[in-house]
């Protein structure tokens, strides 16, 4: 193939940054491409695409600096590439009754060869800023900052595959179950985003021994392990962009790429005046040209090479959005070819129920919906901060309860309405998954990452709004995910009054610093685990609203519907008796006072003896030991508190 020819020789000069050593000339060359169609355009999440170039505007975030200006997003395609879905508020809003289901359970499908993603509990690691190799650093003589230190744009601290082996029994202690780990390629850049070769693990990291290690080592755990793939674009060091630097137009690489003119120069250039095309007009990062069969090759030849060489369980997809749908899932076969189980994330923004599913492009998508609607529930009480990550796609507004359940409903519904239980209308389909759209719970929920600002920077450091926040995280369908430091009150390098933004967000874990650790955050986060891993309802069930009713006379004979903006509760259920119990998960989040009595809607039927599954404090109770004779249950709750009521 294309991508292997005189590749040995270039590896060595693509680990480093260069200066532009390419064929000098007085005048520039014009470059005209045979056999290259017109790129065309795609607008933000919520946009649509079309067949002409045209214009968002964003608040586009690079490094340090902050820009307002219009961006064009272009993304490779061909004449069958197809379309992403676009979100139409008035196709996905609808008006859920009182006890209607939100989303349909998902019980254990035996058929599906990837329903374990369903009962995933996943960590995500910063390979570089997780911990240090036990045994001293991966790379000799390697120049690395202090573990600990203020984090810098390009500077590495050290962290190693190694030393997240190492510490996979305290990973382990938090319920995990499923690593996701930011990309580890060979890169220039210490996040490795900027790859300069896929097929290789950054000796910085350990290399190719460790990365085995690591992955075996999860295994034997009972652990899967998801790897970020980052390909619409590569580093300037990569093998085949170096070429094009030094061969120029003669490269054999030359249409791998996007060159707008010749020569082509990518240091010491003003950013926007770079002349081939990258991504989000940042010149390290090249984009490459997915209409050249070979970059189509090269790339699908790395997505079976991880899942075969390393035994990967799937991969999490960078920004695949500037990529044509077609090739995703072409890139999905041939990682279903190596492994049957293995999944595929979408990091796609919005509403997209057309994109993820059997008869979609990929297998679950980083559902930051779902951040966007808790967040602001259970931060209606603090002044909630927030940056312009990832070009503002990422925005936090505060909702009440109302507002929540309308939100959140509407994304559910969207999910859950193009989804059709059975086999696949995809010819390709090879298991039980189901048509249309993917289910909620293959949706992986997340509320903070390395991409965003902390949790609990954007809530003030309100340490009981992130403690309820991860317990509605835990009781909704579909994989929760948490960010590397959340469980121990990291905030950001620069704290609470500082920015909370790349690089600041990405500082070392605090192996180095174990007093400041957050042991109340942590000992939470340690009992959501339990919870999750312990309650097939809060993994598989359906989820619907259910009312509080207050009593208005002492002997309880008249009542209320209460209407509380800080309330919030819903019933996880099953359909059938033999698919296990349900669950019932109540969240206030008013921060000064409880609540008095109140009789919640359980599902359960009536006179049925129930348990508390888990309680914020002592005084979030139940008040008797049984439902009532309409199916109720008493509960008190406690300022910024959560319950979760099972069937005794």
């Amino acid at each position: 193939r294309a991508a292997r020819t005189s590749r040995t020789a270039m590896v060595m000069a693509a680990s480093a940054p260069r200066t532009h050593v390419g064929v000098t000339s007085p005048g520039r060359v014009s470059l005209t491409r045979r056999g290259v169609r017109a790129t065309s355009v795609l607008g933000s999440c919520h946009g649509s695409s079309g067949a002409s170039r045209g214009a968002i505007q964003v608040s586009l975030r690079t490094n340090n600096e902050h820009h307002e200006r219009t961006k064009h997003v272009v993304r490779s395609s061909d004449d069958t590439g197809g379309n992403y879905s676009t979100f139409k508020a008035n196709e996905v809003s609808h008006d859920h009754g009182r006890n209607e289901a939100v989303i349909q359970p998902s019980p254990v499908d035996p058929g599906c060869p990837f329903d374990w993603w369903k009962d995933a509990v996943v960590y995500q690691i910063f390979p570089d800023r997780f911990a240090l190799d036990p045994n001293g650093p991966a790379l000799a003589g390697a120049k690395l900052d202090a573990w600990g230190s203020a984090p810098q744009i390009r500077s590495f601290q050290g962290g190693s595959l190694r030393g997240i082996t190492a510490n996979l029994d305290y990973i382990q202690s938090l319920g995990v179950n499923t690593l996701y780990l930011t990309p580890v390629f060979l890169s220039t850049a210490n996040h490795r985003y900027h790859p300069s070769d896929f097929m290789k693990v950054d000796p910085l990291l350990g290399g190719e021994d460790a990365m085995r290690e690591l992955v075996d080592a999860c295994h034997a755990r009972g652990m899967r392990f998801i790897l970020d793939g980052v390909f619409n674009h590569t580093g300037r060091g990569h093998w085949a962009f170096t070429s094009l630097l030094d061969a120029q137009e003669q490269s054999p690489y030359v249409d791998w790429f996007l060159p707008k003119e010749f020569p082509v120069r990518a240091y010491d250039v003003a950013r926007h005046d770079v002349n081939y095309e990258c991504w989000w007009d940042l010149p390290d990062l090249p984009k490459l040209n997915f209409r050249n069969e070979g970059v189509r090759e090269h790339v699908l030849e790395v997505a079976a090479y991880w899942v075969k060489e390393f035994g990967i369980d799937g991969w999490r997809l960078d920004y695949p959005i500037e990529i044509y749908p077609k090739f995703w899932r072409e890139f999905r076969d041939v990682v279903r070819k190596e492994n049957k189980a293995a999944v595929t994330i979408g990091e796609l923004f919005g509403v997209r129920p057309d994109d993820v599913g059997e008869d979609g492009h990929f297998d679950s998508l980083m559902n930051y919906a779902f951040g966007t609607c808790a967040v602001g529930f259970v931060g209606g009480g603090v002044a909630l901060r927030q940056d312009d990550a990832i070009g503002g796609d990422y925005q936090i507004t505060p909702v009440d309860a109302d507002g929540f359940r309308k939100n959140y409903g509407d994304v559910c519904f969207a999910y859950q309405s193009k989804h059709k239980p059975g086999p696949s209308s995809n010819p390709g389909g090879r298991n039980n998954l189901g048509a249309g759209s993917a289910h909620p719970a293959m949706l992986m929920n997340l509320f903070d990452s390395h991409d965003t600002a902390r949790a609990l920077w954007m809530l003030r450091g309100d340490a009981s709004a992130l403690k309820l926040l991860t317990l509605m995280q835990q009781c909704v369908p579909g994989p929760p995910m948490m960010y590397q430091g959340t469980e121990v009150g990291q905030t950001g390098a620069l704290g609470l009054e500082g920015s909370g933004r790349d690089p600041h967000n990405r500082q070392a874990f605090p192996w180095h610093s174990r007093d400041s650790w957050n042991q109340d955050i942590l000992n939470h986060t340690k009992k959501m685990g339990v919870l999750r891993n312990g309650s097939l309802a809060l993994r598989r069930g359906g989820l619907r609203w259910r009312d509080v009713f207050e009593r208005q006379s002492e002997k309880g004979d008249t009542e209320r519907l209460v209407n509380d903006p800080k309330l919030i509760v819903w019933e996880r259920f099953f359909d059938r008796p033999g698919d296990g119990p349900n669950a019932l998960c109540v969240f206030h989040a008013d921060t000064t006072d409880g609540t008095e009595t109140l009789f919640v809607e359980t599902g359960f039927g009536p006179e049925v003896a129930v348990k508390t599954l888990f309680a914020s404090n002592d005084e979030t109770i139940i008040v008797g030991k049984t439902t009532d004779s309409r199916g109720r249950v008493a509960v008190n709750m406690g300022a910024q508190s959560g319950l979760v009521v099972g069937p005794a």
